[in-house]
């Protein structure tokens, strides 16, 4: 969930939150209720805080994404010559535009499109740890990569990792046997094979 107990003795990993400021973490309703007469005190202060992060947040994702200007690199703000443009890498949903220096391969997270990068959908790769968007935050939505796409987790090679039932993707919408939840941690990808 998120990291260790809240409760200053305990060395627990936390698997509950506070219901009332979603801040304060426990490992379970044993050190939540013995913390409670010391949480009590910041809960309501949290729970405003949060509210007002989460009411941000909201505010943010609505505002249409800004598209960087076409005459310096978004990577490194350098300003490309007048009479060529050095663009390596452009993305035709963000705008994010790159310079060579700045370029990574198409594969690592780098514009700030939430779900793709530079128009590749990260829903048809392997999970990486390097899947993110706008404000840094994780691609959390569903994978389905294939054999044909030149992927070692894939359906025709790991059938357990998918799901059983084919199913309309979160990201790009195709029906598809999607990567069960478990899998998703690439991180341990060693450990599949």
């Amino acid at each position: 969930m998120s990291g260790m107990c809240s409760a200053p003795d305990c060395l627990q990993e936390a698997t509950q939150k506070c219901s009332g400021c979603k801040t304060a973490f426990y490992c379970g309703a044993t050190c939540q209720k013995e913390q409670w007469p010391l949480h009590k005190k910041e809960c309501k202060i949290n729970r405003m805080l949060y509210d007002m992060e989460q009411k941000h947040e909201e505010e943010e994702a609505k505002k249409p994404v800004q598209k960087p200007r076409k005459t310096h690199c978004t990577g490194c703000n350098g300003k490309f010559k007048e009479d060529w443009l050095e663009v390596d890498q452009e993305c035709p949903d963000c705008g994010y535009i790159t310079c060579e220096s700045c370029s990574c391969h198409d594969s690592k997270g780098t514009c700030y499109c939430q779900s793709s990068n530079f128009g590749y959908k990260y829903c048809d790769r392997e999970p990486q740890t390097y899947h993110f968007g706008k404000g840094g935050r994780p691609y959390n939505g569903d994978y389905h990569p294939s054999k044909q796409g030149g992927y070692e987790l894939n359906r025709d090679d790991l059938p357990e990792a998918f799901e059983d039932v084919p199913r309309a993707c979160s990201t790009c919408g195709e029906t598809v046997h999607c990567l069960k939840k478990e899998y998703r941690n690439w991180n341990n990808r060693y450990s599949f094979f």
